[in-house]
């Protein structure tokens, strides 16, 4: 059976079906829904909702789609054959077979049409067959006859699976219309009518209201519900009042409060409820997740690689820009070689350059791409497809090889451009130092992004943070001349701790530096340990910055988390 809500005057379409979502949710009353109380774990097993808002991962297929949903939906009472089968069979009932390999679409990459998309959200919702689907005007955004079309796939839903379909709709059509087998009308909190299509029009032929010859019922219905302007406020009023009476002592009215509020309940009912019961009741105690852990971390991890992979932005770009970078800035020192008095700013300055690169190159599109996430991930979690952690886990897990790549990309061609010490120890230090320091510009980039959740705000924020950081790091200022209210701020840089162990791992392999004179002589550096000294650095505090550093990496993404948690928690 297909219902459609509409709703009057102060009630917004939007406002009454969310309202209705969380009463599935979270209703903790005496109320019943077929013999059983309507608490949170019943409901969410007989009770899917479609919001208005299509919202995809856009670098996936139609069919990856709803392997994915099938696996965190399925995983822990049905096999990967049942799931498989019950993709086909929802993709056969929906039309979704010749888009099956279709990308859903991506800023970058065209894909599905609205109303595809409308039909995916549909058949995402019902791969475990609820027995009572809830839309949330699933008709908007498109046009009249894509419109009809979701309208009819629904109705086909109710028919061939035996659903219930609850839906509210924003100005129906008169084709629209005719497909509901039901009527469910309010107006100021108050039910105008709930029944067939023909006994509302019997009843407001009876006011004296008729429908109009060629006029949409539903536009007639909304017209003579709504007050317009304030001078025929008292009249419309009164008209209200006389609708919504004339259907509370109606026939059909006692009828529906008599269903409604649980009274003279027949044989035929209570069976269908034991029936219910039996079906339903048994699994309250199931787990809280469609899936295990490992899982909820298996398909996150396999549908954030995708994205990785077929998001341009996030990988085939950032190889282009590490390379790119890499050689700009490395024709700029190609002359470091071989090393003298004159060079060793030089030298320092290369090293610093790949610190700051490092730390800047991928922390902002990081921010960009974990809030353009967040619509979608909030969406999912609500519904409880999966745990914050397995989300957080496996977002880490499918990003951490593509940035990896990019940073080895990066320091190699930067390292042997800028005629740095041609010993492979100095190399693999210089590599690892630039993965570790990129991965802590990455931590903050998701510790922001999970706090502020937008992109504009983490952005204009995040800054205010990093800034300080890069000029505390001991290239712009000696360290040791830092006053005393600042020294804090000096053991929070890691651009510090990062240049501070390259330029251990390149100056404590040059026992000599040529070209000391008289007149240089209080700043010249006869070896690698005084350059160290000159920048404040001791060559014992290596494995210090790399441990300080790694603490970083999991302090911020521990914060991250954290936020995320909380948030996901606040809006629950």
């Amino acid at each position: 059976m297909v219902t459609v809500f509409m709703m009057m005057l102060e009630y917004s379409w939007i406002t009454v079906v969310r309202d209705l979502k969380e009463y599935c949710n979270f209703l903790k009353t005496l109320q019943y829904v077929n013999g059983i109380r309507a608490e949170r774990s019943y409901m969410r097993q007989v009770c899917a909702y479609v919001q208005q808002d299509d919202c995809f991962i856009g670098s996936l297929t139609v069919e990856e789609h709803l392997k994915f949903m099938a696996k965190l939906k399925m995983g822990n009472e049905h096999g990967s054959e049942e799931q498989q089968r019950r993709v086909k069979s929802v993709m056969r009932d929906l039309g979704l077979e010749k888009i099956a390999d279709s990308i859903i679409g991506t800023r970058t990459r065209k894909g599905i049409s609205g109303g595809e998309k409308k039909r995916l959200a549909f058949a995402s919702e019902i791969l475990t067959s609820p027995p009572i689907l809830i839309c949330d005007e699933p008709t908007s955004g498109l046009d009249s006859f894509l419109a009809y079309q979701v309208v009819c796939v629904l109705k086909k839903l109710a028919a061939t699976r035996n659903m219930t379909i609850l839906l509210s709709i924003h100005q129906p059509s008169s084709q629209v219309f005719q497909q509901f087998d039901s009527v469910y009308m309010m107006v100021n909190g108050t039910v105008a009518f709930c029944g067939p299509q023909m006994a509302a029009e019997k009843m407001w032929a009876e006011l004296s209201l008729p429908i109009p010859m060629n006029f949409n019922p539903s536009d007639h219905y909304l017209a003579t519900m709504s007050v317009k302007d304030a001078k025929e406020e008292i009249s419309k009023m009164g008209q209200i009042q006389k609708i919504c009476t004339k259907f509370k002592y109606s026939e059909l009215g006692k009828e529906v409060f008599k269903e409604s509020s649980g009274r003279d309940v027949d044989e035929r009912d209570r069976a269908y409820s034991e029936d219910w019961r039996r079906r339903y009741a048994s699994n309250f105690g199931r787990p809280s997740f469609g899936a295990s852990f490992l899982q909820q971390i298996s398909a996150l991890t396999w549908r954030a690689s995708k994205t990785v992979l077929r998001e341009p932005t996030l990988f085939k770009v950032q190889i282009f820009q590490s390379i790119i970078i890499a050689v700009l800035t490395g024709l700029i020192y190609t002359n470091n070689s071989p090393i003298d008095q004159q060079k060793i700013m030089n030298i320092n300055g290369s090293l610093y350059q790949m610190v700051s690169n490092m730390a800047f190159m991928f922390q902002f599109s990081v921010v960009h791409h974990f809030c353009l996430e967040m619509p979608t991930f909030t969406r999912e979690t609500s519904s409880r497809l999966y745990r914050v952690s397995a989300y957080f886990i496996s977002k880490n897990l499918a990003e951490l090889p593509s940035y990896t790549i990019s940073a080895i990309i990066f320091t190699s061609i930067l390292y042997w451009m800028s005629g740095l010490i041609p010993l492979i120890d100095s190399f693999l230090i210089y590599v690892f130092v630039g993965i570790l320091v990129q991965n802590i510009a990455i931590s903050i980039g998701y510790m922001f992004s999970c706090i502020f959740g937008t992109v504009n705000l983490a952005v204009a924020v995040m800054p205010i943070f990093v800034v300080p950081m890069m000029a505390f790091g001991g290239f712009f200022i000696n360290q040791d001349t830092l006053q005393w209210y600042f020294v804090p701020l000096k053991y929070l840089s890691y651009f510090g701790y990062g240049y501070e162990a390259i330029a251990i791992g390149q100056w404590t392999n040059v026992e000599e530096i040529p070209g000391c004179t008289p007149s240089l002589d209080q700043i010249c550096a006869r070896n690698g340990t005084e350059v160290l000294s000159n920048l404040s650095f001791k060559a014992n505090n290596f494995w210090i910055d790399i441990g300080v550093m790694g603490f970083m990496i999991f302090a911020f993404r521990f914060l991250a988390f954290l936020a995320l948690f909380i948030r996901v928690k606040r809006r629950n």
